[in-house]
């Protein structure tokens, strides 16, 4: 009896397992169903292909891409999103041929950055591909200014007239070529410049003229060629040095011809005398030394009216006119003093004026010989306090002791009409002492620039300035030499004056 009531309950607890298994597959069952249920609603449109081989071609503010399509014909457009779905574009789908089919489109008016493109393909019913996701960029402003131009060695003005561009080599591996662009003759001419050019010769052009340079690239797979910022230059000056041989007098009305051709009001229109002399055609002969070695030339060297103050004919400021020979737009001038003295002594200029013209008035345009003396006499200058003079003679010697008041002209009345309303003033200027120091002392600096007494040619040292010509060009030159020098005298020596400047 015991057996048998075992095997009915075993009999029963199998049947109760099998009874739920059967239940637990069938609700599984009608889950799988449902869950597959609502895209087989959807019908077929779960299969449409995606897009595939997606280009990008970057470009200014705007992208292209070229992406290709199956050959399902369902395929009825594509619609690109961006900026998170913001934004949205849709191609249609024009078959002409059956199979693969490469489709294309720009988006344009887009703000430079990084984006993330979706690629969704649709039908007609309303069905959708899933979505392929691309990362792309947009150029702007800020990518152009990072763009970098062709490096430039120098420009410079040849002796032909030319303009002459040097080029580094090419340092960026986008780099197209370099475009050139200036206006001459009134036209605007642009020059392309290839990667192997080095030299670049440009013609038509004038010292202050501008040219723009800019570099074209074309990015990995861009789209276009994108131009950098353009970088503006301007021609600069020819510069060279002017030629002396060609300098002559050119006396007026005025000017300290001491000590020849003489020593009187009217010697300005004397020829000069045959003979050596320490005149001031010496200032441009590549000397700077007037001793024994010389044979006493070599400097100009007025006639000394520091103890003759009374009867002196010409006083500060003292004037003197010359011709360089050829119109020139000067830009630089070296001024030597007389160099066998000792450094910032004697009778050498501290402080003097540059005036300079090109075609200087002559008697026939005035009214009367006196008119035209009133006009060259009459000169209007700024001299310097006598009592802050530390760099000079303090005292002077015995001789000279107070008189400077004596050796300078009675300034003329203000309002004449004279010489320099005419006339073009390249500069106001002071042969500094770069010590400092006091009158008769001097340091290895103060000596360098004074310059040694070196044979003939072989000139050093000196004061170098620049020249404000204004772009205009001169022939004629007049040095002011203003109170004091630095001996405190009524002498003026000068070792030498060379010039610089663009005389094509």
């Amino acid at each position: 009896m015991k057996r048998i009531k075992f095997s009915i309950a075993k009999s029963v607890a199998t049947a109760a397992i099998t009874f739920v298994g059967a239940i637990i597959i069938i609700i599984a069952c009608d889950n799988m169903n449902s869950l597959h249920e609502k895209y087989l609603d959807r019908g077929e449109g779960l299969y449409i292909g995606v897009a595939d081989s997606i280009t990008m071609y970057p470009g200014y503010e705007k992208i292209k891409f070229r992406w290709k399509i199956n050959a399902d014909p369902r395929i009825d457009h594509t619609t690109i999103y961006w900026d998170r779905r913001a934004g949205n574009k849709t191609i249609p789908v024009n078959r002409t041929s059956d199979g693969e089919m490469w489709l294309e489109t720009v988006l344009e008016d887009l703000s430079e950055a990084e984006y993330l493109f979706e690629f969704v393909m649709g039908d007609k019913e309303g069905n959708v591909s899933r979505p392929v996701e691309v990362a792309g960029v947009v150029y702007g402003d800020l990518f152009i200014e990072n763009l970098r131009n062709r490096g430039i060695k120098q420009i410079s003005r040849l002796e032909t007239g030319e303009t002459q561009i040097e080029w580094e080599l090419p340092a960026s591996t986008t780099l197209l070529y370099s475009i050139v662009e200036f206006t001459t003759g009134g036209s605007t001419e642009i020059l392309e410049v290839p990667n192997d050019e080095v030299i670049t010769r440009l013609t038509g052009l004038n010292t202050g003229d501008n040219i723009e340079i800019y570099a074209v690239h074309l990015p990995e797979n861009g789209l276009e060629p994108i131009n950098s910022l353009k970088r503006k230059f301007i021609i600069p000056r020819f510069e060279r040095l002017i030629d002396k041989s060609k300098f002559t007098d050119a006396f007026k009305p005025g000017d300290n011809t001491t000590p020849q051709p003489g020593n009187t009001p009217d010697s300005w229109k004397n020829t000069w005398p045959i003979g050596d002399n320490r005149d001031i055609r010496q200032i441009w002969d590549n000397n700077t030394r007037g001793d024994a070695l010389n044979g006493f030339r070599g400097i100009y060297h007025s006639v000394d009216m520091s103890n003759d103050w009374e009867n002196a004919v010409f006083k500060y400021p003292h004037c003197y006119t010359f011709s360089i020979g050829v119109l020139a737009e000067l830009t630089r001038l070296k001024f030597h003093a007389r160099t066998e003295v000792g450094a910032f002594t004697g009778h050498s200029p501290r402080y003097f004026e540059v005036w300079a013209t090109d075609e200087p008035k002559t008697v026939e345009d005035f009214e009367d010989e006196a008119a035209f003396e009133l006009y060259y006499r009459t000169t209007y200058v700024e001299h310097k306090a006598i009592d802050n003079q530390i760099q000079t003679n303090p005292n002077g010697n015995a001789a000279y002791a107070g008189r400077g008041n004596l050796y300078i002209q009675t300034a003329p009345p203000p309002g004449i009409y004279n010489w320099q309303k005419d006339w073009i003033k390249l500069g106001d200027f002071e042969n500094v002492k770069p010590s400092g120091s006091n009158y008769n002392t001097s340091n290895d600096a103060d000596r360098a620039v004074w310059g040694a007494a070196n044979a003939v040619g072989q000139l050093d040292g000196g004061f170098d300035f620049e020249l404000k010509s204004d772009g205009k060009r001169v022939k004629y030159i007049r040095l002011v030499v203003k109170y004091p020098n630095w001996q405190h005298t009524n002498c003026i020596n000068i070792g030498e004056v060379t010039f610089w400047g663009d005389d094509l």
